[in-house]
């Protein structure tokens, strides 16, 4: 019922919307003599590359990130579950369309047919970019007037309830943009949680050691979650000014999170044991962000960009246990978040820029328990930096560099803790022509904790175990060395190799100690030892039979190593594939990628996940894109990955149930009509996120 109903509005507004069609400029034409000529679809230069997308790419597309996949860039890696955008070595790719960041929801309600071209740029020295060290920027056809309406419905089956629905709309007067999306995101399934067998090494009343297994088996679980989000942004866009403020609403409830299931302990005979959890939680976020950039004369330009984020949540605990007490708990929470980016660019001549940036903001929460705990939490964690930058660039070199101070400060329920370190960021960049292009960037920073790693509370998380942070752990430095080399020899292929070495030192540590004189143990952070990461990969696309049918492979090793109390390393070969195939206005596609093992940054872990294939068909013309897709059709029950861990007074075995890497079908479906003149660039706008909480997990 729910389908034929998204449906049916589907073809209720296409049904209104031919009267409603596009305007093109009125120039008249003349016929002219059959010239070819070959455009150059891809090209790199010393500050950026540029991919072209073809008409079938465009067609086939869906949304920006999709669009993103079906040009395959060898520089980036895009995740087939959440669609995250990264780059080869998983590095943050910050997403811009026309100059303007956007957020991954912002770009579902992209019309993929605008869009000229993507560049793809390393270290960029606009002050727009706000300092992000990798940017794929979007460039899209605006509208003079008028603009465009997409409704997008995507419906999974053979995984329960688990549907997104959303309209976006945008239009254009002049040099006013205003854009409006809602959404309604639900799930509903049966197959959600974890089985966990635990070895736990405790202390009897006479000082003895001794370990008792605890396994947890999932036996039946219901998980609902409902999504309603709202946002509104208005843009002023001139040669030189452009200014934009986004509001955002987002409702979010979890009514139902139930699991339940058998539990059992050795050395122990006694059968019959359960538990049973339940997690239902609410919260309402709202949101601002602006942007405010001017070009300025004598070579000056600035960018100013406020945000800020407030949540309201409310979350539910409720624990039960075969002869153990109940554990029940409300967690009350107000979360704020503000920031402020201010950068400014001066060039000078034509080779030479320099930038003077800086940044500031706080984490505030406010946060009451009640139940079988009750504390009254004020935390806030302020940070501030400044830097200043230089950019040299020539045609064949460019070359990055920044410098800077960071303080932060935390107080946790009054007991404070401060930081100031420096950070810096080098990045250089070789073409020597259009087809090939050397790279190698450096980076010393730091990695903060969040508010619920500093937590004071101590809460009881089972018979057997208690949780708390640590309000004076402390930040940890770590160094990124990244080389790249990218070869575009033509249209039909390119290729990246890549290799990446990061390392993270004195580290924050998830730890498990004795407590209440060793007869349970509590879970904590610590700073502790050395987090080492390498990998090494090839990324390449290939484009044949004129462009209808295009084959991508992303090999990688990777290698980890962990120092400290949790002394251990692995390695892990990766492989990603992809074929598309394209024909008139149908398009085919086969994506597979192999299991990868992984090291946790801050927890004695280890995850193996399963292998994620799929094949997609889809039809799609200037209006409508109509796709199915078949995924995980080799792939038997429910498990989605294995977590392992391994301490001095804890293992555990985890097996992460969920709907990731079952069988499932999905049907994607947008519809998009036009109206009004196209003559510039521009962007959409979509559901934004809340404040972080510090509610313990």
């Amino acid at each position: 019922m729910k389908t034929r109903l998204i449906i049916s509005s589907l073809v209720v507004f296409s049904s209104f919307s031919v009267k409603a069609q596009e305007v093109t400029d009125t120039i008249k034409s003349q016929e002219l003599n059959e010239v070819v000529v070959q455009a150059q679809m891809q090209r790199t230069s010393s500050t950026k590359s540029t991919y072209t997308p073809t008409g079938k790419q465009k067609n086939a597309a869906q949304n920006a990130v999709d669009l993103l996949r079906q040009m395959a860039i060898p520089q980036i890696r895009i995740n087939p579950i959440d669609e995250t955008v990264t780059d080869n070595v998983g590095g943050n790719v910050a997403i811009y369309i026309n100059f303007l960041e956007a957020s991954k929801e912002e770009m579902e309600g992209l019309r993929t047919a605008d869009v000229r071209r993507v560049e793809y740029l390393e270290f960029p020295t606009d002050p727009r970019f706000r300092g992000a060290e990798r940017v794929i920027n979007i460039i899209v056809q605006e509208y003079a007037y008028g603009g465009y309406t997409k409704i997008t419905a995507n419906e999974n089956f053979l995984v329960g309830l688990s549907s997104r629905v959303n309209i976006f709309s945008k239009f254009t007067y002049k040099k006013m943009t205003y854009d409006l999306f809602a959404g309604a995101n639900n799930w509903n399934n049966h197959h959600i949680g974890n089985t966990t067998e635990g070895i736990y090494r405790l202390t009897d009343n006479d000082g003895k050691e001794y370990s008792v297994t605890r396994k947890e088996t999932l036996e039946s679980s219901h998980y609902k979650q409902n999504q309603y989000p709202v946002t509104f942004r208005a843009t002023y866009n001139s040669d030189k000014i452009q200014i934009r403020n986004l509001l955002a609403f987002t409702n979010l409830g979890v009514p139902t999170n139930e699991y339940s299931g058998k539990l059992e302990y050795s050395p122990n005979s006694a059968q019959g044991y359960s538990f049973d959890r339940k997690n239902p939680n609410r919260s309402n976020s709202v949101a601002y962000s602006g942007t405010y950039f001017f070009a300025l004369p004598k070579g000056f330009s600035i960018d100013f960009s406020p945000s800020f984020n407030y949540t309201h949540g409310n979350d539910y605990t409720d624990y039960a246990a075969s002869s153990q007490p109940t554990i029940y708990r409300h967690a009350k929470e107000d979360a704020y978040n503000y920031r402020l980016n201010l950068y400014i660019r001066k060039s000078l001549g034509q080779k030479h820029s320099i930038m003077l940036g800086g940044n500031g903001g706080d984490n505030i929460n406010r946060l009451e328990y009640t139940g079988d705990n009750g504390y009254r939490d004020r935390f806030h964690n302020a940070f501030a930096a400044g830097m200043v930058g230089y950019n040299f660039q020539t045609q064949k070199i460019s070359v990055n560099l920044d410098a800077g101070f960071a303080w932060e400060n935390s107080d946790i329920n009054g007991k404070t803790n401060s930081d100031t370190y420096p950070f810096t960021h080098i990045n250089v960049r070789y073409v020597p022509n259009q087809r090939n292009s050397f790279s190698a960037y450096f980076q010393y920073a730091t990695n903060s904790p969040g508010i619920s790693e500093k937590s004071s509370d101590l809460l009881r998380d089972n018979e057997l175990m208690y949780i708390t942070g640590n309000p004076l752990l402390e930040n940890c430095r770590h160094t990124t060395v990244n080389l790249a080399y990218t070869w575009m020899p033509s249209n039909a292929f390119g290729m990246s190799a890549y290799g990446r070495y990061f390392g993270m030192y004195d580290r924050q540590l998830l730890v498990y100690t004795p407590y209440q004189d060793g007869k349970a143990l509590l879970r904590s952070y610590i700073n502790d030892g050395d987090y080492l990461n390498g990998e090494i990969g090839l990324a390449a696309n290939w484009k044949l039979l004129n462009g209808k049918l295009q084959l991508y492979a992303n090999p990688s090793q990777s290698f980890y190593k962990s120092t400290g109390i949790f002394n251990d390393n692995c390695n892990s070969f990766r492989v990603t594939a992809q074929a598309s195939y394209y024909l008139d206005s149908f398009y085919f596609q086969a994506y597979y990628e192999s299991p990868k093992k992984s090291m946790f940054t801050s927890s004695p872990r280890i995850n193996k996940g399963r292998n994620f294939h799929s094949v997609t068909v889809g039809w799609a013309n200037a209006n409508w894109n109509l796709r199915v897709m078949a995924a995980n059709f080799f792939n038997k029950g429910w498990d989605g990955a294995t977590n392992t861990t391994a301490s001095p007074y804890y293992n555990e075995q985890q097996t992460i149930i969920g709907t990731s890497s079952h069988p499932r079908i999905n049907f994607t479906a947008t519809y998009t009509f036009g109206y009004g003149k196209k003559v510039q660039r521009g962007n959409e706008v979509g559901e934004q996120s809340g404040a972080a909480s510090a509610i313990l997990k």
